[in-house]
């Protein structure tokens, strides 16, 4: 139901994005309040990669985009926490966010994945080269 390699890349993303938010925020402080709404954001566009790029229904795209948004949520809490933004507090609330808005990410990349498929299979001319233009 899970495919560990788009998952793995999603999370690659979101992680690597994750932690230049936080190096960002531990260098430039007067970023830090909009911080938590781009956390929420990279962990959200991670759901939508990991739900686009699956394909294979809603349930294993949100599936897969609250793993992805979970993981960028962990990895964003703990070095923010060890570069000393934030309490220990947060640790929870952070990632249980982070988890909803990967799955809302899923969500929207599998509505993404089906409306592209829709516009291949509709919309765009016939390719499959066969004897359509005589």
């Amino acid at each position: 139901m899970i495919d560990l390699k788009i998952l793995r890349r999603a999370v690659l993303i979101g992680i690597a994005f994750e932690l230049a938010l936080v190096i960002g925020g531990t260098y430039y402080p007067r970023s830090r309040p909009g911080l938590l709404f781009v956390c929420m954001l990279v962990a959200a566009v991670a759901g939508m990669l990991y739900g686009r790029d699956l394909a294979r229904g809603f349930g294993a795209a949100m599936l897969g985009g609250t793993l992805a948004g979970a993981a960028c949520g962990l990895t964003a809490v703990t070095a923010a926490h060890f570069a000393g933004i934030s309490p220990e507090v947060y640790i929870p609330y952070g990632v249980l966010v982070t988890m909803l808005t990967g799955a809302v990410g899923g969500f929207f990349g599998e509505m993404d994945a089906r409306l592209r498929a829709y516009i291949v299979r509709k919309l765009m001319p016939d390719h499959s080269g066969g004897n359509s233009g005589q």
